[in-house]
């Protein structure tokens, strides 16, 4: 009897412990209490967008990989993208990881217009999924590993949208308009008729046509950047000056003749 007694202690025991670790999974409750606190925002006006428990630390405990949108942010999409741990005193701490904001454009620069991101939980990695209105599927996306010792995210692969050819070196790309025509396949397209269409017409002027052509053609760069850069859509604009441009310059005429081409 008393060894019944004994193992029926541990058991109870044992229940209490697991009852208690239960106790440490992070709450969607507790979450918006922490971001409208963080926020001065009121808990009914927090929206959690994404909520998933993943153990990145391995304590037993799963973490809570967040997507919320507070008050503040308006029509700007979510707000908060961040990951939640809890602590020995029962608070919650958010996880540092790592600003990308920094890499090299050539691993990152290829977002346009307004940018937002999801943040997910796959395969063991914390998982940053971008999107843009380019309306191109996933064009970055960035994993990270959990870094123990440096107590972070740390990007573990960065996986980017490939500039298609232009009429131009993208290598050398420096405005959203350029990086637009580089990575949307429409623009890069016209963008290479538009070309062509200019450089056959430069081989049949000459003189003060062919300067005034040159003119004419740096103007219409110029205005190009100056139209689109600023619009939100960017490749939506870009669509329709590139149409209007190859338009112009396949109804050209001189203020002289056209010399015949060379055969």
């Amino acid at each position: 009897m008393k060894i019944t007694f004994i193992l029926a202690l541990l058991l109870v025991a044992t229940c209490q412990s697991v009852a208690q670790d239960r106790k440490g999974e992070i709450s969607k409750d507790e979450i918006t209490q922490r971001i409208a606190k963080d926020s001065g925002c009121e808990p009914r006006d927090i929206s959690i967008n994404n909520f998933q428990s993943f153990d990145f630390i391995g304590d037993g405990i799963g973490q809570a990989v967040v997507v919320a949108s507070t008050c503040n942010t308006g029509t700007a999409g979510p707000d908060i993208h961040s990951v939640f741990a809890r602590q020995s005193d029962q608070s919650l701490a958010e996880l540092k990881i790592e600003d990308t904001s920094q890499k090299p454009a050539s691993e990152i620069g290829v977002l346009l217009g307004r940018v937002f991101y999801d943040l997910n939980a796959a395969n063991g990695l914390l998982v940053e999924t971008f999107h843009d209105t380019s309306g191109r599927t996933d064009p970055l996306i960035i994993k990270f590993r959990r870094n123990a010792a440096q107590k972070q995210f740390q990007a573990a692969s960065i996986k980017a949208a490939k500039p298609y050819h232009t009429s131009f070196d993208c290598a050398k790309a420096k405005t959203d308009t350029e990086n637009a025509v580089c990575y949307i396949q429409t623009l890069a397209f016209l963008d290479v008729r538009v070309a062509g269409t200019y450089a056959q017409l430069q081989d049949q002027l000459e003189g003060a046509d062919a300067d005034q052509l040159i003119r004419e053609q740096k103007e219409w760069l110029a205005k190009r950047d100056v139209i689109c850069a600023s619009d939100w859509d960017v490749s939506g604009c870009l669509g329709v000056v590139y149409q209007e441009r190859l338009l112009e310059l396949q109804r050209y005429r001189p203020l002289h003749h056209l010399k015949p081409l060379a055969p």
